[in-house]
């Protein structure tokens, strides 16, 4: 009986170092062996045999282990990639008349990456949250240790058309499904990263080389659902954008974009989702609960009301024009650290008054470029950036932009990012392989607070402070 333990543990030892190393991840499959043998699963003979079978693997290759294990694993295997990320984060509220705020908060996002072929692909993710909230997947600590809701986050194919239908490869791409935002930015002035637009995006890549001025030149087209309705025609999003990558020889780097997004029938969303109360069909002079209403959607956009306080649609109609720019620098300050530059211009163009809302900022760090993020990549790599927000209150739609801009005082809640004055400070250093450390300070006001949705005394600063710790995989 013994040895037979000890031949399943051995061989439940050899199949992880091979799936883990057949993924090209070896200082993984030390981890395994160790920590295998920390649990009590593999005494020291064992543990032995374990490294042995990963220093085999390093001189002989995958397929002289697997012949050497007589195994062979299915090929479809090789077409499957895992990725993801998890983030803790701790975060406060303060403000002078407030009383602070103090939260923990959890995302987790595991997903899986099918190339089916060179031309075929298949992504799906799953993530926490509130299904109904579209622009955060955070899920807080609370409600006594319950479980926590997971939900279908991506779920998408990707059509590269090349050799098959006689393509040149590289020339496009055809996206369907549940996506992310896939447009060109910079920050999230318009899309919040956690946005999960469902339609279709197609792109076209119209220049593409690693030499001269005009390193790029892609147009991207936009046709997404915003609901389904019978009755109705139904709210959608088109739009398109056209990408322009540049360099000046090695010393900087510059992107530029222009974009374009319409949307149609907004006021039934508005009706439909934000409204408390519709009329009763029973008796039209009176108003009952809506059942449709989702509370999770933020609206800081100017909404219109019947004589019996329903809401029947947006005071304004949403053609967001888009200019964004980033200027990266490879060593601007002679001591081998990149910095850049980067904004993002929004005016509706159906929209009188109150249409205009921007980002600028600047970073500086090993992250090269994208310094809103900042992601990084190697141990010890760190990225710093600030970051201006002024966004007006007709600017963009405010369901869908960043979910962290609202503003809070003690007499209510402004739920949107649109009507807010902002200043955002980010510091992120990478302390482990794929373990990035990030500290992110939002000092926010409300740009007019007489004609606040909710009634907002004074003007104090309101301070939003969040640590986190993200691993991504």
């Amino acid at each position: 009986m013994a040895e037979r333990v000890a031949a399943h543990r051995r061989l439940a030892c050899a199949i992880a170092v091979v799936t883990v190393l057949g993924a090209q991840t070896a200082g993984a499959a030390r981890d395994l062996c160790e920590l295998l043998r920390d649990k009590g699963t593999l005494n020291d003979v064992e543990y032995n045999e374990c490294k042995a079978a990963e220093e085999k693997e390093a001189a002989q290759g995958e397929g002289k282990v697997r012949e050497v294990l007589g195994m062979r694993l299915p090929q479809w295997l090789d077409k499957i990639t895992p990725f993801g990320d998890l983030r803790v984060r701790y975060e406060g509220f303060f403000e002078d008349g407030l009383n602070a705020r103090n939260r923990f908060r959890l995302r987790a996002r595991p997903g899986l990456n099918v190339n089916v072929s060179d031309e075929l692909a298949a992504t799906i993710r799953l993530a926490t949250g509130n299904p109904d909230d579209p622009i955060s997947t955070n899920q807080s600590f609370e409600r006594t240790f319950t479980n926590k809701p997971v939900n279908l986050d991506q779920a998408f194919l990707t059509l590269k058309p090349g050799a098959t239908f006689g393509l040149t490869p590289g020339w496009g791409s055809l996206v369907g499904g549940k996506f992310t935002a896939n447009a060109y930015r910079v920050c999230e002035l318009i899309w919040d990263d956690d946005v999960v637009p469902e339609g279709a995006t197609e792109t076209v890549n119209l220049v593409e080389r690693k030499e001269g001025f005009l390193r790029g030149l892609r147009v991207n087209a936009f046709q997404w659902v915003v609901d389904e309705l019978s009755a109705a025609e139904d709210p959608w999003m088109f739009g398109g954008q056209i990408v322009a990558d540049t360099a000046f020889g090695k010393t900087a780097n510059w992107s530029m974009a222009l974009a374009d997004y319409h949307w149609e029938n907004l006021n039934a969303v508005a009706a439909k989702y934000l409204s408390p109360t519709q009329t009763d069909p029973k008796d039209p002079t009176q108003t009952v609960s809506n059942s449709n209403q989702n509370k999770q959607l933020a609206n800081s956009n100017s909404v219109v009301k019947d004589s019996l306080g329903n809401i029947t649609g947006f005071k304004e109609r949403f053609n967001i024009v888009a200019w964004t720019n980033e200027l990266n620098f490879a060593n601007p300050l002679g001591i081998g650290v990149p910095a850049g530059l980067f904004g993002d211009l929004a005016y509706n163009t159906q929209a009188d008054t109150k249409n205009v809302g921007f980002y600028l900022g600047a970073g500086i760090g090993k992250a090269g470029k994208d310094w809103y993020h900042n992601s990084l990549k190697s141990r010890g790599d760190w990225g710093a950036s600030y970051t201006w927000a002024w966004v007006e209150r007709e600017a963009v739609l405010s369901m869908f932009s960043y979910s962290d801009l609202q503003y809070v005082n003690r007499d209510g809640t402004q739920k949107g990012s649109t009507n807010v004055n902002a200043h955002i400070l980010r510091f992120d250093y990478m302390l482990l392989q794929s373990l990035q450390l990030t500290a992110k300070t939002h000092f926010i006001n409300a740009l007019d607070r007489e004609a606040s949705i909710v009634s907002l005394d004074g003007n104090p600063t309101l301070t939003r402070l969040q640590l986190d710790a993200t691993v991504k995989f």
